[in-house]
């Protein structure tokens, strides 16, 4: 059950995320290529969506990715795109180009 709270937070699964402290974290770690910021959630020194949304939200991870964590990250990702904040690369990519200017 998923319930909207505005257009930059919702709770679902029990959680309550607040997409500009997620969309904060990753932007801090994010670099400029070609003129755009990108983060890239693969690499080794940075920490991937999944793992911000369990330092961030106390959203459960485990070594393999837990599927609760994946629907959470699948609607952080769906509302930041519609927001205009970021879009991820198609697939199972990793990389997130974001648009919003902090």
């Amino acid at each position: 059950m998923e319930k909207m709270m505005d257009d930059t937070t919702f709770v679902m699964d029990g959680y309550t995320i607040d997409l500009d402290q997620l969309y904060r974290a990753m932007h801090s770690q994010s670099v400029l290529e070609g003129g755009i910021r990108v983060f890239h959630g693969n690499s080794n020194d940075v920490r991937a969506v999944k793992r911000l949304l369990h330092d961030l939200f106390d959203v459960p991870v485990r070594d393999r990715v837990h599927p609760m964590n994946n629907r959470i990250r699948k609607e952080a990702e769906i509302r930041m795109a519609a927001l205009g904040w970021a879009t991820k690369d198609p697939g199972r990519s990793a990389r997130y180009e974001l648009h919003r200017k902090l």
